[in-house]
């Protein structure tokens, strides 16, 4: 009996790890996963508007491949993440959590197509799911304990007859845990696609309310990108006088 339910658990793993590789590599491949990390960095513009008023306006500047990341933006602070620390400069003390949030938060849906795959990644629930007036092609996407800041967040991947993700549901428990966030989940939705060097980026991003029967619903925000371009160098150094911006404990 014993040796039947191993069989039976290996059998399973071994289905769940096909399909994760059938969706994400589909998506790896019509994003060109292999060229984008050939560069080294990337920065564009961000404007980010919710409930009507602005959230952000600046440039964002990343490594492909992940780690450093900075936000310049327009009203003069900066935000660095070194790789291992999170420095801020500019920013007021009540907004720091919101700085270490916005860090990882923009340049994680910049990347997504290129982080399915990333260690601590967790893929389940191959299903078809209503998006817009589409059922498109879904998966959960979950991470072991550990990673990153917020390791009980979740999404849920669409992905378009092209192989292109259409968008993304997902919790933000970042200050307010799993419980709570799962009352109101969201969703990015990708929209107007343009290449550039030959890969493919969403320049407009609307979110939404979610629900997986109905799919996205009332918009709730919206992200314009211009100006993206690839660079062989760039300065992460952390301006003087920044202050260290830890998780902070909610």
């Amino acid at each position: 009996m014993k040796k039947i339910l191993i069989l039976v658990l290996t059998i399973t793993s071994l289905q769940v790890f096909a399909q994760s590789n059938n969706f994400t590599q589909s998506i790896e491949k019509k994003h060109q996963k292999t060229l984008f990390l050939s560069k080294k960095y990337i920065t564009y513009n961000i404007d980010i508007k919710f409930g009507g008023k602005q959230h952000l306006l600046g440039k964002i500047s990343q490594e492909t491949g992940g780690g450093k990341i900075k936000i310049e933006k327009n009203d003069g602070s900066v935000i660095v993440f070194d790789g291992t620390n999170v420095y801020a400069k500019g920013v007021k003390k009540e907004a720091l959590a919101g700085a270490r949030f916005d860090i990882f938060t923009w340049s994680y849906f910049l990347g997504l197509p290129y982080k399915l795959n990333d260690n601590g990644t967790i893929w389940s629930d191959f299903n078809k799911n209503k998006w817009g007036a589409e059922m498109l092609p879904s998966a959960k996407l979950s991470f072991s304990s550990n990673t990153g800041d917020a390791p009980d967040d979740w999404y849920v991947v669409y992905k378009n007859a092209e192989n292109v993700i259409a968008g993304a549901a997902y919790i933000v428990s970042f200050g307010k845990g799993k419980a709570a966030a799962e009352k109101e989940p969201h969703a990015i939705k990708y929209n107007t696609i343009e290449n550039v060097d030959g890969i493919p980026f969403a320049k407009n991003w609307t979110f939404h309310m979610w629900s997986l029967n109905k799919g996205y619903g009332k918009q709730i925000g919206e992200v314009q990108l211009s100006n993206i371009i690839f660079k062989n160098q760039l300065d992460f150094k952390i301006p003087e006088a920044s202050v260290l911006v830890n998780l902070p404990k909610f």
